[in-house]
């Protein structure tokens, strides 16, 4: 392959994409970078070099539109970091291959199981990998049964869609919580319900839906660099504080047990690219799986503080002969991430 020149990250409004632009373009100056989104005016135009509108992933015309642009643009690899985007790119990567486009995203068949978290954990348990107690529930009746099955051994239990991204649908459920400490003591943004407002929402229809044990203990971000389904890299963030689902304060911590067992969830997908997974220890103390996102995240550009780019990585496929103990890592780097303003 030629050296890469010109390349295109998408989601150019998302909250991670100016950390992704910044830290490719700080260590890779001679490269031209292009952001896109469905929105014309977004950080994303304002931090590349160059820029365009696409339709929602979700939308029938949003390959052809891509592809069209990055031929126009002469872009050489794209780099998605919006969820919904990865399922249509991976399906249409041998139309980009055949434009002489790179698409830094994994195999449709893999990112299924990737991107749903009730397939997800029943095939990591086929595996033989630990992961919370759960059940998949997709009427009332399932979620009930689910729900005494878990109560009986667990004080707490989360639900979320099994397909969605982000905060969508997460709740923590406990019927302890008291409702006058949330309503007067924390933001409306609070993940807590009640089982008796979860029931009353639940006798409407809902999307198949993930019920697990709560998991209490430390959570951890784990970025990781993966080459045809061979991990390069296994770096663990412990989230120390969070805003809206979103690290904004933590540590690169050198865990050996998070490390190692998701060196076991990789080996069981052959995921390809910047693969982040969310991992937190249970209440007896076992790092159990919580969800994989299956494309780079935007809090990823922690690591820059800790000597890795991987944003920058994940373009040039630098580490493809590499070993883990070859990359040096700052180990114990603390980060803290802020809001920064941009004017036009």
């Amino acid at each position: 392959m030629e050296a890469i020149k010109r390349i295109l990250i998408t989601g150019g409004g998302a909250p991670g994409a100016p950390g992704i632009l910044k830290s490719i373009a700080k260590e890779a100056p001679e490269l031209t970078i292009y952001a896109c989104d469905t929105q014309p005016e977004t950080a994303g135009k304002l931090l590349a070099n160059g820029y365009f509108t696409v339709p929602l992933g979700t939308a029938p015309n949003f390959v052809e539109i891509l592809l069209a642009k990055c031929v126009e643009h002469r872009i050489q690899a794209v780099l998605p970091i919006t969820t919904r985007e990865l399922e249509p790119l991976s399906k249409a990567r041998s139309k980009f291959a055949q434009a002489g486009i790179h698409l830094i995203v994994s195999e449709s068949k893999n990112l299924d199981i990737a991107n749903d978290k009730g397939k997800l954990y029943t095939h990591l348990s086929q595996h033989s990998i630990p992961v919370p107690a759960f059940g998949i529930a997709n009427t009332y009746a399932a979620y009930e049964e689910i729900k005494q099955a878990l109560k009986k051994d667990h004080k707490r239990f989360i639900i979320k869609p099994c397909k969605a991204n982000g905060s969508r649908g997460f709740r923590i459920v406990d019927s302890s919580v008291d409702k006058h400490d949330l309503l007067f003591n924390h933001k409306p943004s609070s993940t807590y319900i009640s089982e008796e407002e979860l029931d009353q929402t639940l006798h409407q229809p809902f999307p198949p839906l993930l019920v697990s044990e709560y998991l209490p203990g430390d959570e951890y971000t784990v970025d990781c660099l993966v080459q045809d389904g061979v991990p390069q890299l296994i770096i663990p963030r412990r989230r120390d504080k969070m805003n809206a689902g979103i690290s904004v304060a933590g540590e690169i911590v050198n865990n050996t047990e998070i490390i190692a067992y998701c060196t076991d969830i990789l080996a069981t997908l052959k995921l390809h690219g910047p693969i982040g997974i969310q991992v937190k220890y249970s209440a007896n103390n076992t790092p159990l799986i919580v969800e994989i996102n299956p494309r780079i995240q935007g809090t990823t550009v922690a690591l820059m503080g800790a000597g890795i780019n991987i944003p920058l990585l994940s373009i040039t496929n630098g580490l493809q002969s590499k070993s883990l103990n070859e990359t040096p890592i700052k180990w114990g780097t603390r980060f803290i991430r802020h809001y920064e303003e941009l004017y036009f």
